[in-house]
């Protein structure tokens, strides 16, 4: 078998690979090794089965094999309950194998998103690899980003003082290599400094680990913007001014009732 994949640094982050053990980590390799990069033509069940990209036929002996020493097959079948549970992959079970298939495969591994360029079965050049390094595209990405204004429009925003250092500049990359954009980096800024500047329970929260964590990223770039602090100050003080004027109105309308109902006595 020949070929990469592709595997994202965010993944250390990812409770997929915080949470597992060093046994489920070797198995969830494999599994990506293993996986079909294109479609393929496979005789299972009795029949002609067409394995799409991200799926392979496999048995738990042979998994636990490829997932190197000391796996056995209980940890692969506990391993493949797991990251079912997780959503990171389907297992269908028959007596004669098993088909795997990764979710979201073609978002992560498509080759359209590739610059890979293969010679003939592996052949190099002048004895350099003609694959290029998948760190020089991250590079190219991220070369005209320019942390210092994006930090101080940070802190600009947030009233806070962070600096321009690798911890904190490594969290935009890790976003950037995602797929998200440097106008998303300053959207979720945004959103949050509205909503959390002013706020004491939530100031502390304000900060790059939070704001750019993987976890929380694609969830704050979805939030809509606050509505500015003037602006409800201003909304709430016409609805009480409204409350205020309602109750005016139905108190004169008692007396006006009531007036009525002594002349009415009066008169009987």
């Amino acid at each position: 078998m020949q070929g990469w994949v592709k595997l994202y640094r965010s993944l250390l982050d990812d409770p997929l690979w915080k949470n597992s053990t060093s046994n489920q980590r070797s198995v969830l390799i494999a599994i990506l090794l293993l996986a079909n990069h294109k479609s393929n033509e496979w005789e299972w069940q009795g029949k002609k089965f067409v394995v799409s990209p991200g799926q392979f036929i496999t048995s738990l002996p042979k998994l636990a094999t490829k997932s190197g020493k000391g796996i056995t097959v209980q940890m692969v079948r506990g391993s493949l309950v797991r990251l079912s549970k997780l959503g990171f992959l389907t297992d269908q079970a028959t007596e004669d194998g098993r088909l795997i298939t990764v979710g979201n495969w073609v978002k992560y591994q498509d080759e359209k998103t590739s610059t890979t360029d293969q010679s003939t079965e592996g052949q190099q050049t002048d004895n350099r690899p003609t694959t290029p390094n998948k760190n020089d595209k991250n590079v190219k990405k991220n070369s005209d980003v320019d942390f210092k204004s994006l930090f101080e429009y940070f802190n600009l925003k947030s009233g806070k003082h962070f600096k321009d250092v690798e911890s904190n500049r490594k969290l935009v990359r890790a976003r950037l290599n995602d797929g998200y954009s440097k106008a998303d980096i300053k959207r979720v800024i945004d959103i949050k400094s509205a909503e959390w500047r002013n706020d004491p329970e939530h100031y502390q929260y304000l900060q790059p680990s939070t704001l750019f964590a993987p976890s929380h990223f694609d969830n704050y770039l979805n939030q809509g913007l606050p509505e500015p602090q003037g602006l409800r100050k201003q909304r709430g003080f016409a609805e009480r001014e409204r409350t205020a004027t309602d109750a005016a109105a139905e108190q004169a309308a008692d007396l006006e009732r009531l007036e009525e109902e002594a002349k009415r006595r009066l008169n009987e």
